[in-house]
């Protein structure tokens, strides 16, 4: 085998590589994937802090994963409470598990604020934005079922171009439930099962927010895919 052959063959699991490898990023769309293409110089397959498009969403799926991850946290407090009356509770795990979806919370809107600056230093690219504008969002709205509150108020930015109008909103909505987990907290300190109300509204909180950045990455991957 001469050495051009061996050289195209090279090539060729190169190619196969990176598009296996894009193809399975582009399956990572639970929340705010794909933020980044609304950046010059767009999408990128890449996680290289050398490239901007790459920084920026290499911050996405850092806020992605703290966000979900304190989700989760949650949702194993809310188990603790639910089963309090049967067991009992558990102290240390009560607090810790409570802890946990307050520092992972926490830890999602530092990297969110963080693709935020990075963001304002960069120009957005056009034919996204244009491509936003231009979107049927009322036909995709009825057709995949989606909430038509938190649709309406996702559309509102995109619809404009307004992607720091949006990302502004994403803080936003960590900001309302982190306030009330910290209400939360100061029963949590003590051992004690809050308010029930206080729990509902901040599980209202985490879904409300988790559908307005799921609802613009399916938005996106429409655009795109």
């Amino acid at each position: 085998m001469n050495k051009k052959v061996k050289t195209l063959i090279l090539r060729c699991f190169v190619v196969l590589f990176v598009s296996c490898l894009c193809t399975q990023l582009s399956f990572a769309i639970i929340w705010q994937n794909w933020r980044e293409c609304a950046s010059a110089p767009g999408c990128s397959c890449t996680l290289t802090l050398q490239d901007t498009a790459s920084t920026l969403k290499e911050y996405v799926l850092e806020s992605a994963g703290y966000f979900l991850k304190s989700h989760a946290a949650y949702q194993d407090f809310l188990y603790c409470v639910e089963m309090s009356e049967i067991s009992g509770i558990d102290s240390t795990n009560f607090k810790n598990t409570f802890y946990s979806a307050i520092d992972n919370m926490e830890k999602a809107r530092a990297a969110y604020i963080n693709l935020k600056l990075a963001s304002e230093k960069m120009p957005y690219k056009q034919d996204m934005i244009d491509k936003l504008m231009k979107f049927d969002y009322d036909g995709f709205r009825i057709k995949n079922g989606l909430n038509e509150p938190i649709f309406e108020k996702l559309r509102a930015f995109l619809s404009k171009g307004d992607i720091a109008g949006f990302d502004t909103a994403v803080i936003a909505n960590m900001d309302s439930i982190l306030s009330r987990l910290y209400e939360l907290k100061v029963a949590v300190d003590k051992g004690m099962v809050p308010e029930i109300a206080l729990i509902w509204r901040t599980s209202q909180a985490y879904t409300e927010a988790q559908l307005f950045g799921q609802y613009m990455s399916e938005v996106f991957r429409d655009i795109l895919f």
